[in-house]
């Protein structure tokens, strides 16, 4: 390692240890402002729905299957109320993690190195590009319309699409967290759950109470969560789980030691699931505390449950049996005769472990060239690889719509305000294009979607961020669903959170003076993006 390289790491554990933690107040939609963001594309959305032949009845979410009343819940107690304490020696632990895995992937440490992004980024567009399905110019019928188009995208993405599913999009924490205690409550067989974390506070507490209770039953409980995230997440609480007798797999990849488990996905008796961006605590839930995030969940019932029961259940038994840790498998054949909810969502599971493959990154870029109307992404920290920048440049070329939401530097979260300056560098070559780009706004309200839709066909949804540490560390899970109304009912979401978020006009509004951290972060990190240099 060169003596800069040194400086540059030392600077950047240095800055990472002595980040602040930022706090503020919540701040509320602005009414005026939505209304007359609201009118500005309601006409675009009423004529998409006439053209799909829905009316807007057609598109209001689906009722929640019918469960019982849940009983009331204790409040938590002491230990678990308030915002989860900061554990100062886990985050090192985190960053020391993170900080090791750059190095390696760098090539630093003889014998290791990983792919450049610019290497990945043709590997994608090669899977993405088609010489039997070209991508058309703006105007002619969506490619996804195509059955030999969405043939080829299965080929691609490496997960087929199953029919019959029903599926329905879960809007922020209220919705999702409500769908998910219910299912939790409910289960009579087994729940599978995986997390990047649980937080030792409210919503943390009441999740392991309602699984230790599902466990007392005799429900099969089988928890993964990403170790070296559970040093600075949730201690008191997977504890409290494990010392119950649950059984909660510490997950650590088996060829990358300091690689992250990202999938959050919550399994229920075979027979429904629910995925997105959501961990077990407050931010997410809004159970408590003032601190609210923004995020999307989606939650299918259908033949696709068992694809989503396959990919984390074979995951589940190889660490099993590699680490010879005594819990039972997961049975990935899924059940005899499952009865689940019908629908008429075509859905794929997709699993993504980097840096050797990119199937979801593959679905996000070839449903780009599939585009012919409207490409609509909300996405928490936008840090866009090669590959990234150029099918969306090309995408405006054809004359495509694209609608872009992700944070701004006050909206963003403390754990990703070092890489504001390098989201701004990716952004401005969009806007002199004609993306149109919207940042969140507020300070306790950071956005943490990930999900795309396209021509109001298919959607993307999951915990894949378009950043790259979805392509060096980070283990995902994302869903892409074909299915006009559901497709409809997040659109009209992605409308709302428009409605709060400021429309950027000039490349000006985009400038920040980036703070040391910053610097460190696009000039050490993110040096090999090469957002100027194209893939052909």
């Amino acid at each position: 390692m060169s003596m800069t390289n040194k400086k540059l790491a030392l600077s950047f554990i240095v800055s990472c240890v002595m980040l602040p933690q930022f706090s503020g107040a919540q701040t509320a939609y602005n009414g005026a402002a939505r209304n007359t963001k609201i009118e500005e594309f309601s006409g675009k959305i009423s004529r998409t729905s006439q053209a799909l032949g829905l009316s807007g009845y057609e598109i209001e979410p689906a009722a929640a299957p019918a469960v019982p009343e849940p009983a009331p819940e204790k409040a938590a107690p002491q230990d678990f109320s308030g915002p989860e304490p900061v554990s100062y020696a886990g985050t090192a632990v985190t960053l020391w993690h993170a900080l090791g895995t750059q190095i390696a992937d760098l090539g630093w440490i003889p014998g290791t190195g990983a792919p450049s992004f610019e290497a990945i980024s043709e590997r994608v567009i090669k899977a993405s590009k088609s010489a039997a399905f070209p991508a058309r110019r703006a105007g002619q019928p969506s490619l996804f319309t195509d059955p030999g188009f969405i043939a080829e995208f299965e080929q691609a993405t490496g997960a087929a699409f199953s029919s019959g599913n029903y599926a329905r999009f879960l809007i922020d924490g209220e919705a999702s967290f409500a769908a998910k205690d219910d299912l939790i409550k409910n289960a009579k067989k087994s729940l599978l759950v995986s997390s990047w974390a649980f937080y030792d506070d409210t919503t943390g507490y009441e999740a392991a109470r309602m699984l230790i209770a599902k466990k007392n039953e005799g429900v099969s409980v089988q928890v993964m969560i990403d170790d070296t995230v559970s040093a600075s997440h949730g201690k008191k609480v997977v504890k409290l789980m494990q010392d119950a007798g649950l059984e909660v797999l510490r997950h650590t990849d088996l060829d990358r030691s300091g690689d992250i488990w990202h999938v959050k996905v919550l399994i229920a008796d075979d027979k429904y699931a629910v995925a997105g961006g959501m961990n077990f605590g407050d931010v997410y839930s809004h159970k408590a505390g003032t601190i609210k995030w923004r995020d999307t969940d989606v939650m299918f019932s259908g033949p696709a449950v068992i694809e989503a029961k396959k990919l984390l259940g074979a995951e589940w038994n190889t660490q099993v049996s590699a680490r010879n840790l005594g819990y039972k498998s997961v049975n990935v054949r899924g059940p005899q005769n499952a009865e689940f909810e019908a629908g008429s969502a075509r859905v794929a599971v997709v699993l993504q472990n980097p840096p050797k493959t990119s199937p979801i990154l593959v679905s996000i870029i070839k449903a780009m060239y599939g585009a012919t109307k409207r490409i609509n992404i909300e996405n928490a920290y936008f840090v866009a690889i090669p590959a990234v920048t150029q099918a969306v440049l090309e995408a405006r070329a054809r004359g495509i719509e694209i609608n872009l939401l992700t944070n701004s530097k006050e909206s963003i979260d403390a754990e990703g305000k070092p890489i504001v300056d390098a989201m701004a560098k990716c952004l401005i070559p969009l806007l002199q294009s004609g993306v149109n780009i919207y940042l969140k706004q507020g300070t306790m309200q950071t956005l943490h979607s990930k999900f795309m839709t396209v021509d109001g066909e298919f959607a993307d949804i999951g915990s894949y961020n378009l950043h790259p540490r979805g392509e060096r560390i980070d283990t995902e899970v994302n869903v892409n669903v074909l299915d006009r109304s559901a497709v409809y009912q997040l659109d009209m979401a992605f409308l709302l959170d428009l409605s709060a978020a400021k429309k950027i006009t000039s490349p000006k509004e985009l400038e920040t003076k980036p703070g040391l951290v910053s610097q460190i972060m696009s000039q050490f990190f993110y040096a090999q993006l090469s957002p100027g240099q194209l893939i052909k």
